[in-house]
């Protein structure tokens, strides 16, 4: 029952991160560029999903050092990627979140080119990273 509740826990907050980041590859082009209140919305929307994808990458690693304490072997190959992968994440999203979009929000430089292709990149991690959590379970 723990073991079912943990992983549920794990699954939703993945779906909350990467469809968050799905949403923002959909939706920020658009908004960025619409005449009436585009930017503010993106502000609001990036400072509030920022909160929300925060909370759920903790419950992703908390969760998944619950997993490994039940013996989850990190040296396996598809697991032990996926490791290196939530690592390098966490590092762009860190740089993303608290460096790169709120000087692009401020349009200082080509800050938005970068925090445009961090969060792609971030996205195609995540959807790697889901890939590998599927390929250890099944």
């Amino acid at each position: 029952m723990v073991y079912t509740s943990v992983l549920f826990l794990h699954v939703l907050s993945a779906v909350i991160w990467i469809g968050g980041n799905i949403l923002f590859f959909a939706v920020a082009p658009r908004l960025r560029t619409h005449p009436e209140g585009g930017s503010f919305a993106l502000r609001v929307l990036g400072r509030t999903f920022r909160v929300l994808s925060w909370m759920a990458f903790a419950i992703l690693l908390t969760t998944g050092a619950y997993f490994l304490s039940q013996g989850w072997d990190y040296r396996t190959w598809p697991l032990s990627l996926k490791l290196v992968l939530v690592g390098i994440v966490l590092v762009f999203k860190s740089l993303h979140d608290f460096w790169i979009a709120p000087a692009a929000a401020q349009k200082r430089g080509s800050f938005f080119t970068v925090a445009l292709w961090i969060g792609r990149t971030n996205l195609l991690l995540g959807i790697v990273i889901l890939y590998l959590s599927v390929w250890i379970r099944g």
